[in-house]
């Protein structure tokens, strides 16, 4: 089967594993398709259900080889936001961050790199916590690194801790917020 690989992981075999919450009465379309032809046409800056349902029109021969569903079919406009309105747009997100999320981290030796969580509103329900932290180069503003946090319980400065660690940026020169100017954060071993 054809598919987009970063990291040894297949985008279409990551989206695979996705929960199906469908009455299986009645499906005529591929999930993995549908996920896949979304995420495409958002990297190429379609934002609205009008501009996707044109994507996968336009190229649904090109969609069909990457993603090796040979036989798919577009989906109706009217259908697609209910398609994707019944997705588990949690489990969505750890997927592709599963798939595209491990970033080797690669700093010039001496940059200074700013790390910082950003709230991202209007992406979940009201009361429910989902932010991004990302780590930045001060000299060229690059994206370097980034995590997730997710989930009422958690916390900018544990995750903070933790992807500080696994990405090796605990070395380097790192500036950040006063709340995370504390001996545990700031004491590595």
């Amino acid at each position: 089967m054809a598919g987009i690989f970063y990291f040894g992981i297949s985008l279409i075999d990551a989206l695979k594993t996705l929960p199906d919450l469908r009455d299986n009465r009645g499906k005529r379309h591929s999930q993995v398709f549908l996920i896949a032809t979304f995420a495409f046409a958002t990297l190429v800056g379609r934002s609205t259900v009008s501009g996707i349902h044109r994507y996968m029109n336009n190229k649904i021969d090109w969609l069909r080889e990457v993603t090796g569903y040979k036989e798919a079919t577009p989906v109706s406009r009217a259908h697609l936001p209910r398609m994707l309105g019944n997705l588990d747009w949690l489990v969505l997100s750890c997927v592709i961050n599963d798939c595209f999320g491990e970033q080797t981290v690669q700093m010039i030796q001496g940059e200074w790199i700013s790390a910082d969580g950003k709230v991202m509103r209007g992406t979940l329900k009201s009361g429910e916590k989902q932010a991004i932290i990302h780590a930045v180069s001060h000299e060229s503003r690059i994206d370097v690194a980034q995590a997730r946090q997710a989930g009422d319980k958690s916390s900018e400065i544990t995750v903070m801790r933790e992807f500080l660690k696994e990405t090796g940026l605990e070395n380097g020169k790192i500036s950040l917020d006063a709340h995370h100017c504390n001996p545990e954060t700031m004491t590595f071993s």
